[in-house]
């Protein structure tokens, strides 16, 4: 039995040593792409919501604004922007309410409203460098451009906000 536990103790010497004898090398490709990208989220850098549902209030008010802060966050703060709608905004009803009719909508940014066609947000006027890469803050507002009662549907829209940095 002792011949036995020293056959196992010099076998376990030997892979011990024999592995400790081997090395290897282990390569990792780090990449990275850095531009000057636009990101347009809230104010404390997190994603905007993909879905929002509008209150409706009865008595000739309407929907309820939308409202949220939000920030353009980038890597150059010296570029100006463009932003417009993707296309007109309006909330549409649901097949199977004949009454009901389209809802024209109204987005605007730092009190801008957006249009379909491209406006300037001035570098000089929106990043003011308290924040590295991080504007101002900038209140989104998304409302019933007519206030007014509604027919009974249920109704839904997209608001498409496209942004690009100027060169």
């Amino acid at each position: 039995m002792n011949s036995i536990i020293k056959k196992a103790a010099l076998a376990a010497a030997l892979v011990t040593a024999s592995s400790s004898a081997f090395a290897i090398d282990t390569n990792i490709t780090l990449y990275a792409n850095v531009d000057a990208t636009l990101a347009f989220q809230k104010e404390d850098g997190s994603a905007l919501d993909d879905s929002v549902t509008l209150t409706y209030q009865p008595g000739g008010r309407g929907l309820s604004p939308w409202r949220e802060n939000t920030r353009i966050f980038t890597n150059d703060e010296t570029k100006d922007i463009e932003i417009a709608l993707g296309s007109d905004v309006e909330l549409i009803p649901n097949v199977g309410s004949p009454s009901a009719k389209r809802v024209p909508m109204t987005v605007s940014l730092n009190n801008m409203k957006l249009t379909t066609t491209g406006q300037d947000l001035l570098a000089t006027q929106i990043f003011d460098g308290a924040i590295t890469g991080r504007s101002i803050v900038l209140p989104l507002v998304i409302e019933q451009t007519t206030a007014g009662d509604l027919a009974s549907a249920q109704y839904q829209g997209m608001a498409t906000i496209v942004m690009r940095q100027k060169p």
